[in-house]
């Protein structure tokens, strides 16, 4: 048997938090009782037990939510407040909110401090979120009836449905060194309606479902796509294209319209040479009597067929399959670890659900899935993926044709093939339009305005080009510069600096957002919420009011044409982020 290589662990503190990390309870709370009181909380990385107290001189435990977060409140405390803090904790938007912001404080002491597992050593962000999804209560208040098909009778799930899976690297270390990599995410599956909301004919787009989960692999050999459509032959002879003439104008004009298309074919009929015309007649009125083939009796009797005009005709798109293969061989004992997490994450994630009452069954997870440039943007040169379903996941336990394992039993390597298949076929729009044509092969390089149109190339007074489009979830014009394209997003998630100050607008208007809860307050006193944009209901953020921030950093706030107000989120401490 193999050895990993050994080592021993020093004693080292596995509670998370801080009570430098107050939170103060959302709008939905009892604001009269406890909306101006302060809490912390104590994250156990063994149990996953979250404790909640309540800052004072002495800070006061009041509950804690369990492994399953379910809420227990704390007996034998007087006062009058408890009671809404029973309320507030227990309730689906208190559980969220707190759970939430348990999360970041869990990821925020791992990245200082680090945990048990790494003896105390300071943990990336990345692997912050792994551990801390392997910690915190999976239960964060979810609406369980968005996500799979939205039927209320299968909207539970059987007990034991794993919805959170962990953020997971294979080789370690792999999303620190620059390597260029295949990110797979793992997200619920959302259906769509048969119907649009906006009128338009057939379904209406496919709504993004939530991220549960998150493995990046480094890229395999033997890579490719096919893009397919569907062409087909078909003939329609002169007696059939003449029928189909006559029943098309009388189903649109009426009967007047077919009586004057069926003179037209009369007319035409009277111009072929009545020779022929009588013996092609005549062969295909007698196949019919008997039952026979009439273009087969006509060729048979003179030696001639009705011209079938054959044409190819496009059928409809055809959608794309991927298929790759990794060799997975672990280097220690934590990577083992991982080897076996990345296996049981897509083995898992791609099965279907069950229905609490066994009646039905839900589709499984899809994954989306994306090649990245050096470890961060989207290669250019490389095919983009649209949602796809994992349609089989094969796992070779041998792959090197002998049986070998490390002395835990874990094996020294294994081989995983994952065969998708993407949910949509691709179409030209996706690749947008205007503008110059594009050198990347990929269809989300460039910014959709959302209709499929990319903005043209503008000129700044200076002579800096630059390409101007429309956020479709903001709604608002972002600047990418010809000669440095914009990044919008910071490896943690947050907005760069770069991105926020090539907007010239925003959304931060309290009018245009929905489901509003408070999380946080910044080192200045902001209050830091997270919503969802009406217009963008399946996409959570978290960030300000533009109300709040007007009375405290004026400069900061600025009109819109339309009258919303917008930040400039450099000029504050807190970053806007996707939830």
């Amino acid at each position: 048997m193999a050895d990993y290589g050994s080592g021993t662990m020093g004693k080292i503190d596995h509670i998370l938090g801080s009570s430098d990390e107050v939170f103060k309870p959302g709008p939905t709370a009892d604001q009269d009782r406890i909306g101006n009181q302060e809490y912390y909380f104590q994250i156990d990385e063994n149990t996953g037990k979250v404790e909640v107290k309540r800052k004072g001189w002495p800070d006061t435990y009041v509950g804690h939510y369990d492994n399953d977060g379910k809420y227990h409140c704390a007996g034998g405390i007087s006062g009058g407040y408890h009671q809404a803090e029973c309320e507030y904790f227990s309730s689906k938007e208190g559980s969220q909110a707190t759970l939430k912001q348990a999360t970041i404080v869990a990821e925020k002491d791992l990245q200082n401090n680090g945990s048990t597992r790494t003896r105390g050593k300071p943990v990336s962000l990345a692997e912050a979120q792994q551990e801390t999804r392997e910690i915190i209560p999976s239960n964060t208040g979810k609406d369980e009836n968005v996500g799979t098909q939205d039927t209320a009778q299968i909207k539970e799930t059987n007990p034991g449905t794993r919805k959170d899976f962990p953020i997971l690297h294979y080789p370690t270390g792999i999303d620190k060194n620059g390597q260029d990599t295949l990110k797979i995410q793992m997200m619920e599956y959302r259906a769509r309606k048969l119907q649009s909301s906006k009128g338009e004919l057939g379904p209406e787009k496919r709504a993004t479902g939530d991220i549960i989960g998150t493995v990046t692999l480094p890229i395999p050999g033997n890579i490719k796509d096919s893009d397919q459509v569907e062409w087909g032959s078909d003939s329609m002879n002169a007696g059939e294209l003449a029928a189909a003439a006559v029943a098309t104008e009388t189903i649109l004009g009426g009967a007047k319209k077919g009586e004057s298309e069926a003179k037209n074919v009369l007319e035409g009929v009277a111009s072929v040479n009545p020779a022929s015309a009588k013996k092609g007649i005549s062969g295909m009125m007698a196949g019919a009597a008997i039952g026979k083939d009439p273009g087969k009796l006509m060729s048979r009797a003179t030696g001639q067929v009705m011209n079938p005009n054959m044409e190819l005709l496009f059928n409809g798109p055809k959608l794309r399959d991927f298929s790759f293969t990794f060799l997975l061989a672990p280097r220690s004992k934590d990577e083992a670890k991982n080897v076996i997490k990345i296996i049981r994450f897509f083995k898992q994630g791609m099965l279907p659900i069950r229905s609490k009452s066994n009646l039905f069954l839900k589709a499984p997870h899809t994954f989306q899935l994306k090649y990245n440039y050096k470890g961060e943007e989207e290669h250019p040169y490389l095919n983009s993926f649209k949602e796809c379903a994992l349609k089989s996941c094969d796992v070779n336990y041998t792959p090197e044709n002998s049986y070998s394992t490390y002395e835990d039993g874990v094996m020294t390597a294994y081989s995983l093939t994952l065969a998708f298949s993407e949910l949509e076929p691709i179409y030209n729009d996706d690749y947008g339009s205007g503008g110059e044509f594009p050198s990347n092969l990929n269809f989300s390089a460039t910014y959709d305005q959302g209709d499929g149109t990319v903005g043209e190339t503008q000129e700044t007074p200076d002579g800096t080009t630059f390409q101007s489009t429309i956020d479709p979830t903001f709604d608002h014009e972002i600047r990418t510069f010809t000669d440095k394209p914009t990044t919008i997003y910071n490896s943690d998630g947050t907005f760069t600096n770069e991105y926020i100050m090539s907007q010239t607008g925003g959304g931060s208007d309290i009018r245009i957002k929905e489901n509003i809860v408070k999380v946080s307050q910044s080192p200045s006193g902001l209050n830091i919420y997270e919503w969802n944009y009406k217009s963008a209901p399946n996409s959570r953020y978290r960030g300000v009011m533009a109300q709040e921030v007007m009375k405290v950093v004026p400069e900061a706030v600025y009109a819109e044409k339309d009258g919303f107000l917008s930040v400039y989120y450099n000029l504050i401490d807190v970053n806007m982020e996707l939830v």
